[in-house]
C-alpha cells in the first residue's frame, strides 16, 4: 500500500515529458506478421485517449517510450515496462527466481495493434503490451493456443490442451520444463498475482490460452 501511494505521489508530482515517441506496427491476420512499421514523435501534450491505457487515470501508463522503465533483476533478462508497475514487477521477478523459476526471455513494452476487430485484414486496437502493462515470459516454452473450449479452466497438464491449436510460441509441457513453464500454481504466476495483481493468460475464459502472458486481466 505504501509503495502504491509513493508511486501515485511521484506521478502527480513529476512534470510530464516534453515528447512522446514510439515505434508502431499493425498485425496482419492475412500475412501472419507485423506490417506498417513506423516511428512516431510528437509533443507529449498531444497524446490522444487511444494512446493512454484504460487505467491511465490510476497508472499514468501510455504508449510513449518516455513512460517506460527498464527492469533488471539478477537471473532474468532486462525488460521495459510502464514506470508505474516497475517496482512491483521487480519484486515479482525476484520472488519467482528465488522460488526456483527459470526466466530466460521476457517481452514487455511493444507498441502494436494486435487486438480488437479486424478491418481490411488487420487488427485495430492496442493490447496491454503497448502500454507496458504485460509480460510474455519464456515464450519458447509457453505458447499461445487458440480454438480451445470456451470457459475451459486453466490447464494443469499439456494433455488438457489436446483440443487446442498452437499459434505462436513453443509447446507448453510443464511436466518436462516445470521451472520454465507458467502454471496456475507455479512460482511465476503466483508472484505476479500476489505482488502485481496481474492475471495469467492461461486463465482466460474465451477460446484462447495465452500461456506466456501476464497482464492486469490476463488478456
Amino acid at each position: 500500500m505504501l509503495q502504491l501511494l509513493a508511486t501515485v505521489l511521484a506521478l502527480t508530482a513529476a512534470p510530464p515529458p516534453a515528447t512522446c515517441t514510439y515505434d508502431i506496427w499493425t498485425w496482419s491476420v492475412v500475412a501472419h506478421r507485423a506490417v506498417d512499421h513506423r516511428h512516431v514523435s510528437k509533443p507529449y501534450s498531444e497524446i490522444t485517449a487511444e494512446e493512454k491505457a484504460s487505467d491511465w487515470s490510476a497508472t499514468g501508463c501510455t504508449i510513449c517510450r518516455e513512460d517506460q522503465e527498464t527492469v533488471a533483476v539478477a537471473g532474468t533478462p532486462s525488460v521495459l515496462v510502464c514506470r508505474h508497475f516497475a517496482p512491483q514487477i521487480r519484486q515479482a521477478l525476484q520472488a519467482a527466481v528465488e522460488a526456483g523459476a527459470r526466466i530466460d526471455k521476457l517481452v514487455g513494452y511493444r507498441v502494436g495493434r494486435s487486438g480488437g476487430p479486424i478491418v481490411n485484414g488487420k487488427r485495430t486496437q492496442y493490447g496491454w503490451h503497448a502500454f507496458g502493462e504485460a509480460l510474455d515470459i519464456n515464450p519458447d516454452a509457453n505458447g499461445l493456443y487458440g480454438h480451445c473450449a470456451r470457459k475451459a479452466p486453466a490447464p494443469r497438464t499439456s494433455a488438457e490442451l489436446a483440443g487446442c491449436q498452437r499459434r505462436i510460441g513453443g509447446a507448453w509441457r510443464p511436466e518436462d520444463q516445470p521451472a520454465r513453464s507458467l502454471t496456475a500454481d507455479g512460482a511465476i504466476v503466483a508472484a505476479f498475482r500476489r505482488l502485481v495483481d496481474w492475471r495469467w493468460g492461461g486463465e482466460r475464459t474465451d477460446t484462447t490460452k495465452d500461456l506466456m502472458h501476464v497482464s492486469p486481466d490476463g488478456y
